[in-house]
C-alpha cells in the first residue's frame, strides 16, 4: 500500500512539473526584516493520530508586509525556476526511481528524496498587507493553481494568565475559535510584532507556539533571524481567482449549493467522491 501511495505522489510531482504554469515575474512588495522558522506539524490521516508529516515553516515580516510559507514549496519553486534547476530536479527524480527499484522501496529512501523532489503537502503561501488590511493567497490543487483575497483581521483572542518559556522568551497564553477549531497560542511581548504563523494575528506579540486543541496542526517556534531580504509575490500565470470558501470546496471535494458539479468542470476538476482521511485547517468550509 505505501508503494502505491508514494509511486502515486511522485506521479503527481512528475505532472506538476510537465505541465509546470509559469510564474508572472514577481513583484517586489517589501523588505523582510525579521524571519521566523516555524517547525510546523499536520495531520494527514485522522485515523492514525500519531503520524504526523513535518516540515519548516517560514514567515518573512517585513513594515508593511508579511509573507508566509513551507520552506519545502518555496524551495521547489526555486528550483524550478532555472534550466540548470530543472535538469537537477530531473537527475534526482531519475536517481530516486533508480534506488526504488534496486531496493525494493522503503520509507528510509522515501524519507531521503521526498524533501529534494516534492512540493511537500501544505503548498500555499500567504501575504498580509498591514496597510491595506488584506491577506492574499496562492496556492493549488494538484495542477491547477488558484489565488485569493480576504481581510486581514484578528482572531478573537482571550488572553490567560498561563505563562511557559519558549526560546528564552516568556511567552503568555491566549485562545480562540477560529474557522472550526479551537486554538491556543503563545506570544511575547517581549518581541511586539503582532504576528504568527498562516494567518493568524492580532496579539500583542509575536506568536511562538500555535496549535489546535485536537492536536492535527501545530507550529512551534524553533529560529528567529534578523535579515534584511526582499519579500515578493509571485501569482502564477493562468491562476483563477476565486474566493476563500469555494476554494476550500474544490479542495476538499465538496459539493452543494455553492459549488456543484458544474463549478467543478469549469475549474478543471472531477468531484471526488473518495471521503478524505483529513480535514483542513479551516474547517468552516462545510
Amino acid at each position: 500500500m505505501r508503494y502505491i501511495q508514494i509511486r502515486f505522489y511522485f506521479f503527481i510531482v512528475c505532472l506538476s512539473f510537465s505541465f509546470s504554469v509559469e510564474a508572472q515575474k514577481p513583484e517586489l512588495i517589501d523588505t523582510a526584516k525579521l524571519k521566523c522558522t516555524y517547525q510546523f506539524k499536520f495531520l494527514t490521516d485522522s485515523t492514525k493520530k500519531e503520524y504526523k508529516e513535518k516540515e519548516l515553516y517560514i514567515v518573512n515580516i517585513g513594515k508593511n508586509f508579511s509573507k508566509g510559507y513551507c520552506y519545502q514549496k518555496f524551495y521547489l519553486d526555486s528550483l524550478l525556476s532555472t534550466d540548470e534547476g530543472r535538469k537537477k530536479w530531473s537527475d534526482k527524480m531519475t536517481e530516486f526511481a533508480k534506488s526504488w527499484i534496486a531496493t525494493g522501496g522503503n520509507d528510509a529512501l522515501y524519507e531521503t528524496y521526498s524533501t529534494q523532489l516534492s512540493p511537500g503537502l501544505f503548498q500555499s503561501f500567504v501575504y498580509k498587507d498591514y496597510k491595506k488590511e488584506k491577506i492574499t493567497v496562492t496556492d493549488n490543487i494538484s495542477i491547477h493553481y488558484f489565488y485569493y483575497e480576504e481581510e486581514l483581521k484578528s482572531q478573537d483572542w482571550t488572553i490567560k494568565k498561563d505563562t511557559m518559556n519558549i526560546l528564552g522568551y516568556s511567552c503568555q497564553k491566549a485562545i480562540c475559535q477560529w474557522r472550526g477549531r479551537d486554538w491556543e497560542a503563545w506570544f511575547t511581548t517581549d518581541i511586539p510584532i503582532s504576528e504568527g504563523p498562516w494567518k493568524f494575528y492580532g496579539l500583542p506579540g509575536l506568536i511562538m507556539k500555535l496549535q489546535d486543541t485536537e492536536s492535527h496542526y501545530s507550529f512551534t517556534i524553533i529560529g528567529l533571524q534578523q535579515v534584511n531580504e526582499p519579500i515578493y509575490m509571485a501569482i502564477k500565470k493562468g491562476s483563477r481567482k476565486t474566493d476563500r470558501l469555494t476554494f476550500l470546496k474544490l479542495k476538499m471535494g465538496v459539493t452543494g449549493v455553492d459549488l456543484n458539479a458544474m463549478d467543478l468542470e469549469k475549474a478543471g476538476l472531477t468531484p471526488d467522491t473518495e471521503k478524505k482521511r483529513y480535514d483542513d485547517i479551516e474547517r468552516d468550509y462545510k
